[in-house]
């Protein structure tokens, strides 16, 4: 018998002994959250029900269920290896995540669920219509009968939102379960030495709190062209529990920014017929008819400056806005409310939207790699929502916004207009007794828990 050369040896070697790789595994596990499985009890259920099954719950509901490390064979075993059928799976509780190109159809055929009942669950009520829009992240959870049937099938598109359903027979029930968390308030704070977003990353501030920071006081500060090192801020929020288990955050209670030593504090209220808002202590609104900034991720790469090299055409030519330098596909936000008179390809503007606004105001946002759905003339957008996403279209040499702003036809410095705009209005006479007695309690909190921070934060080293 021929001898095998030894590099040929060792490259079987290294084959039979290599590790799949992660994607190419999927394999049920039944994961424990830190101090044993959670077990959620129906004093938590909005509908009274049995409980439901014990899932994983974490900060992040998006963080990947932990599958269980793969044994190597040996080579021996792989040599005298034949095809096995996959074993039954189990009538315990079993999870999986929804990954990117998952289907609910593909999903049934490769853990072996039977297909009739898959197009139960999608015939069993108006709520099932959920499953054809499965996100990634989204969780999901069945368990089998005696008989191996599916018997129980839960979605989870996050530890709070719960879509049930639950065999009777050949069909299935269907109920939208919302699960009530306890309410708690977090303050955090901290010192900016580069940037607002880096100095809410050192005090473990979440990116959602810090653009709900970066939103409230967006009226009145340039996050990118105003702060300085030695600027300061403290939020007061709300944290979501489910049996002592952190599940999410809800809403800032009250919000300080310390900007070149000028403070600016705003409290959350919701006024008697229902609008949410935030104020100052006084009963100003923080919201500004146009915001100073578009883009929820940013960089300035040029200023506002009449006599700017233009990139392409290499003269001397009025840039007669701000360009924003941002990774295609960053959403694109419209600066304050009105109506939408073009969202097409214009000359060296390349896709752009331009909108008409109240006063003779009208914005521009030019450069776009696409528009965002719904996004077309005539339509009515309000200040906040999306429009479109930054990309390269046009006389661009990068990826970025190009964004302008004219009052009666004529451009104008966006980063000096709000100074030509009229104020938001505030807390009006018959409601500011109320005001000022939801305020009060609020800012009392807010002052003494402060205090504390400011001592236990007592030097703790730059970012």
């Amino acid at each position: 018998m021929a001898l095998m050369p030894i590099s040929a040896m060792c490259l079987f070697y290294m084959f039979v002994l290599q590790t799949p790789a992660e994607s190419e595994i999927r394999t049920f596990t039944t994961p424990e959250i830190s101090g044993g499985p959670l077990e959620l009890s129906t004093e938590l259920l909005v509908a009274k029900r049995r409980a439901l099954p014990e899932i994983p719950i974490s900060e992040d509901f998006n963080s990947p269920i932990a599958r269980e490390p793969a044994e190597l064979p040996s080579v021996e075993s792989i040599a005298r290896a034949e095809p096995q059928p996959l074993p039954p799976l189990s009538t315990d509780w079993q999870y999986v995540e929804v990954r990117e190109g998952d289907t609910l159809s593909e999903l049934f055929a490769e853990y072996q669920l039977d297909s009739a009942d898959l197009a139960r669950l999608l015939q069993s009520g108006e709520e099932a219509r959920s499953l054809n829009h499965m996100r990634v992240g989204d969780q999901l959870g069945f368990k089998l009968d005696d008989s191996g049937r599916l018997d129980e099938f839960r979605l989870w598109r996050s530890p709070l939102d719960v879509l049930a359903f639950d065999r009777e027979g050949d069909a299935f029930h269907v109920e939208q379960i919302e699960l009530s968390p306890r309410i708690e308030t977090e303050i955090k704070g901290g010192t900016v030495y580069s940037s607002l977003f880096a100095a809410a990353r050192r005090e473990q501030v979440s990116p959602t709190q810090s653009m709900r920071m970066a939103d409230i006081f967006g009226g009145k500060i340039d996050f990118m062209l105003d702060t300085q090192p030695g600027d300061q801020f403290t939020i007061l929020y709300e944290e979501k529990y489910l049996q002592d288990e952190l599940v999410g955050e809800g809403d800032i209670l009250v919000a300080r920014f310390v900007n070149r030593g000028e403070e600016h504090l705003a409290v959350r209220y919701e006024t008697s017929d229902g609008w949410v808002g935030f104020y100052s202590p006084d009963g100003n609104n923080m919201r500004t008819a146009l915001m100073r900034n578009p883009l929820d991720v940013f960089r300035i790469s040029s200023n506002f400056n009449p006599r700017r090299m233009h990139p392409i055409l290499n003269t001397i030519r009025a840039h007669k806005g701000t360009d924003y330098a941002a990774p295609t596909g960053t959403p694109v936000r419209a600066t304050s409310d009105g109506n939408i008179s073009r969202a097409s390809r214009f000359g060296s503007y390349g896709n752009i939207v331009i909108i008409a606004h109240e006063g003779g105001l009208e914005t521009r946002y030019a450069h776009l790699s696409r528009f965002a759905e719904g996004v077309g003339p005539g339509v009515r957008v309000k200040q906040g929502d999306v429009i479109g996403y930054v990309g390269a279209t046009g006389s661009a040499t990068g990826p970025h916004l190009h964004y302008e702003v004219l009052k009666n036809g004529v451009h104008r410095d966006p980063a000096r207009v709000l100074d030509l705009m009229p104020p938001a209005p505030g807390i009006d006479g018959e409601e500011m007794d109320r005001f000022r007695d939801h305020t009060q309690t609020l800012l009392a909190q807010f002052n003494a828990r402060s205090e504390e921070l400011l001592r236990s934060n007592a030097g703790v080293s730059a970012d």
